[in-house]
């Protein structure tokens, strides 16, 4: 007789079908970029003063790579070990930084560094495996519910007494439903004050029992951080029941949140033999206390330190000594993770790291859902016993994959919110319905000025979105939207290096943006469809203003954007007749609503598009969205001649004058009229 295939094994299987999948794709993407096999590298130094994650640098051999920031690395050499993540690259001489959670010496000299992320994904593979092996040990229920797959039991709960009197109506309410479900969607657009009501979420079910919050990026799970800590208060990072993992790989994080800091602070009120053990091998190898010697290092440093020493002295006695101090700090780390009541971490971070892995919890909260691969959503959820939430926008970017294979298309490719039927997968996709129990969606929108949320609301959200009260007061009528028209500049698109550069654009945004420095605007973000318009950009604007650019000035392609916000933003749409725009047309790329929304959804005061309308109506379908983007504007905003780029001068002036400025309400601010 066949065996039944559960709803949990269809998950599973379908999940470690697509990370196989992937990890093929990855690897034949790192032999393309020159990092098909570990590099021997030479000259090893630490750059800047040691931290929780100490910053070093490496020469390698000479040879055409392409290494990206963030790109995740795995760091050999005589003094140890350890995985870390590229800051920085410089492919002129050529030499790569790299941020490493374990001490290796000032100096640790020639290392091998193998450029393969597929051991995450391997990582996550295993996890999934355990459940399937043993599903006991987890919560699958928690993901079945979360995925659609068992009835998701939603409900309403009264809202505690001290909750955050600041939230609005929709947020109240999605508050409500998320205490009162088993499972709940949130459907947060931009400027929603999704990350406020996170906050408020998980210190509310922190009352009942345990909490993971999870996300994709170090960025969003450091804002969730900073405002669950802002609604436990000071006394609960003192006290360690909030602990951040991994905020030492992150420049966004706070070093007081990280594990290793709780870890310190557990050691300071209670020592164990952790510590003795440290000082007395410390007065061995380092002729005296290192609490006088390196007062920065914290102990997951100092230990490193003595065994990197140790090994250097080749007495294998005290390298035994040092080696025990592992297992003592693991000890001590765990028992900081067990008596957490919040522990917030990356998906990545979660399947990689044993003492994680192993934790239960009540309830999981999923920041980012909707960029968040379902194998790690089905993780972390099945880690949880009682709930499980998520957060985010369908509306914006979708995961980042790279395999095209039917199994990766469909378990990495697609999101939560897609997954459980909440958003249809027809060719008129249907938003979901305003009464739907399992998605609650925030309304009120505290970032944008009213014609830019109007543009922004009326194509990507129905027209439910609306302006706060701080933004309607503060808003003066002056133009939020402009069209820099470059057709009479017969703009034209080259290919570099498999993307798109459009030399004309680069000399106008370049204009543009002196005009924007020159008149006193500071908070300012170019964003472009292609890696290599971005380049170029960046190469003009150094080589041309150097500092009479707006001081705060971002240039990035709009994947990189997603989740920052500026005070101005300038979408560069670089393509222009005469050869077609595939990658602007949503006919043939199905993402590029998503990724205009991000672009458009980042300004909060004034957004300028730059474009030939006439030669985007010949490169796209007539009723394509980008050309209603710019029919739009040419309806409700203003347009300049490119010709004369320095007629923005009164635009941004007259922006500046009646900008919503401090009294913009982002995503976990605080609204004015609740201050």
């Amino acid at each position: 007789m066949a065996e039944t295939t559960t709803p949990l094994d269809e998950l599973l299987d379908g999940s470690l079908l697509a990370l196989e999948e992937e990890i093929d794709a990855v690897r034949d993407d790192l032999q393309s970029r020159g990092l098909g096999a570990p590099l021997m590298a030479s000259d090893g130094i630490r750059i800047g003063r040691p931290g929780l994650a100490t910053q070093y640098e490496w020469a390698l051999p000479p040879g055409r790579y392409a290494i990206r920031a963030d790109d995740a690395v795995r760091v050999e050499c005589e003094r140890g070990s350890g995985l870390g993540f590229v800051t920085k690259f410089d492919g002129s001489r050529p030499a790569v930084r790299v941020r490493l959670g374990e001490w290796l010496g000032p100096h640790p000299g020639p290392a091998t560094l193998t450029f393969d992320p597929t051991w995450l994904l391997e990582a996550l593979a295993s996890r999934l495996r355990e459940i399937g092996d043993d599903p006991q040990r987890f919560h699958p229920s928690t993901a079945l519910r979360l995925f659609g797959r068992e009835y998701p039991l939603t409900g309403r709960a009264e809202l505690p007494s001290d909750v955050d009197e600041e939230l609005n109506d929709s947020q109240r309410e999605a508050l409500a439903r998320i205490l009162g479900s088993r499972a709940q969607l949130v459907w947060g657009p931009p400027g929603t004050g999704k990350t406020r009501l996170l906050g408020s979420a998980v210190a509310a079910l922190a009352e009942s029992g345990r909490v993971l919050v999870v996300a994709t990026t170090n960025v969003a799970v450091d804002e969730a951080a900073s405002r669950i800590a802002h609604r436990l208060g000071d006394l609960a990072v003192e006290q360690n029941r909030l602990i951040r993992v991994g905020a030492e790989f992150s420049p966004t994080g706070d070093q007081a949140l990280a594990l290793e800091a709780a870890v310190e602070r557990a050691e300071r009120r209670e020592p164990t033999r952790l510590s003795r053990a440290l000082l007395e091998l410390e007065g061995t190898l380092l002729d005296g206390p290192s609490r006088k010697e390196t007062p920065d290092l914290m102990l997951a440093e100092r230990q490193a330190r003595i065994l990197a020493r140790a090994r250097g002295e080749g007495d294998d006695a005290l390298v035994q000594r040092a080696g025990r101090l592992t297992g003592d700090l693991g000890r001590a780390t765990r028992r900081v993770l067990d008596d957490a009541d919040v522990v917030l971490t990356t998906f990545a971070r979660l399947a990689v790291r044993d003492e994680l892995a192993a934790q239960r919890f009540s309830f999981v909260v999923i920041d980012e859902a909707s960029t968040a691969p379902l194998p790690y959503v089905l993780h972390a959820a099945c880690l949880a016993s009682e709930g499980a939430s998520a957060f985010g926008d369908f509306q914006q970017l979708p995961p980042v994959v790279i395999s095209r294979g039917g199994y990766a298309r469909r378990w990495l490719s697609r999101d939560l919110f897609r997954e459980t039927g909440v958003v249809t997968d027809s060719e008129t996709e249907q938003l979901p319905s305003p009464d739907d129990r399992l998605c609650a969606m925030l309304v009120e929108q505290y970032r944008m000025r009213p014609a830019i949320r109007a543009l922004v609301g009326d194509l990507f959200y129905g027209g439910r979105l609306r302006d706060a009260a701080p933004i309607v007061q503060a808003d003066r009528g002056t133009p939020a939207l402009v069209l820099l028209e470059t057709g009479h500049l017969d703009p034209a698109v080259s290919r570099v290096d498999g993307s798109r550069e459009n030399l004309i654009h680069i000399e106008v945004i370049t204009q543009l943006l002196e005009v924007l420095g020159r008149e006193g605007a500071t908070d300012v973000g170019v964003v472009t469809p292609y890696r290599a318009q971005t380049r170029s950009l960046w190469r003009a604007v150094r080589g041309r203003l150097g500092r009479t650019a707006p001081p705060d000035l971002e240039i990035s392609t709009i994947h990189r954007f997603q989740g920052r916000e500026k005070s101005v933003v300038v979408l560069d749409t670089v393509d222009a007749p005469p050869g077609p725009s595939w990658f602007l047309n949503e006919r043939r790329n199905p993402d590029f609503p998503r990724l205009l929304n991000v672009a458009l959804s980042r300004s909060k005061d004034l957004l300028i598009v730059v474009g030939t309308s006439a030669g985007l109506s010949r490169t796209l379908p007539p009723d394509a969205l980008l050309n209603r983007v710019v029919e739009r504007i040419t309806r409700d905003g203003e347009t300049i001649d490119a010709r004369r780029p320095t007629d923005a001068g009164p635009l941004v002036r007259a922006m500046l004058d009646s900008a919503l400025g401090s009294d913009t309400i982002s995503e976990g601010q605080t609204p004015p009229e609740a201050t």
